[in-house]
């Protein structure tokens, strides 16, 4: 696996802060992407060229970049299950946030859910990379790859993903993007459009997320 992967995401949000824009987070940004409402994701990536620096796009979300959304935390066994990331993914490439959808990665066995997992028990990155897998038509060989997510928290889903591609795709530069990142250390959030570009890494069974 990995011991690192460069990271992108665009806005924030605060999972508990209780200020007026941290509930507004939750409500207008989290929820809707959680829903997979298509009108959100349509008007957010409309918006991200110009939210976005220049240079970010041209290192993560360029014309020559194939997005792999990364799978839930569960088996789909369903072509119709609700796939937030894939979702998110197809909508980038609308807005000529990349040049292609690759739905490679599957899940083989669910992982405990981060989001509502208490500190300290999320899934570490070795469960997810365990539990992921890479299939489908890999006639195409992309040699620029970012690894598509709605949310960021710690990163251990981006580190397994990218590094499951990275094993199939050796000679390709792999990367990520999550749309929102995850702000639960700070009371409250300043702002909900906030692009960085960062780094998550893996020391053993840690995984820590910079920015």
């Amino acid at each position: 696996m990995l011991s690192e992967v460069r990271f992108a995401a665009a806005l924030v949000y605060s999972p508990r802060g209780q200020a007026e824009l941290s509930r507004r987070s939750r409500e207008q940004v989290r929820d809707p992407i959680k829903r997979g409402d298509p009108e959100f994701l349509q008007i957010v990536t409309r918006r991200l060229p110009q939210l976005l620096p220049t240079e970010l796009v041209a290192r993560f979300l360029a014309p020559d970049v194939v997005l792999v959304p990364t799978p839930r935390r569960a088996p789909m066994h369903s072509k119709e299950a609700l796939w937030p990331a894939k979702l998110l993914a197809l909508a980038l490439v609308r807005g000529g946030l990349g040049a292609d959808v690759l739905p490679c990665l599957t899940r083989t066995k669910a992982v405990p859910k981060s989001a509502t997992a208490a500190p300290g028990a999320r899934p570490e990155a070795a469960l997810h990379h365990e539990s992921l897998r890479v299939a489908g038509n890999l006639l195409e060989r992309p040699r620029r790859i970012t690894v598509v997510d709605d949310f960021v928290t710690k990163g251990a889903t981006l580190l397994a993903a990218a590094s499951r591609v990275q094993e199939v795709f050796p000679e390709a530069e792999v990367r990520a993007f999550a749309l929102v990142r995850t702000k639960g250390l700070v009371a409250d959030i300043e702002s909900i459009g906030e692009p960085c570009e960062g780094l998550i890494t893996r020391v053993g069974d840690h995984v820590d997320r910079q920015p």
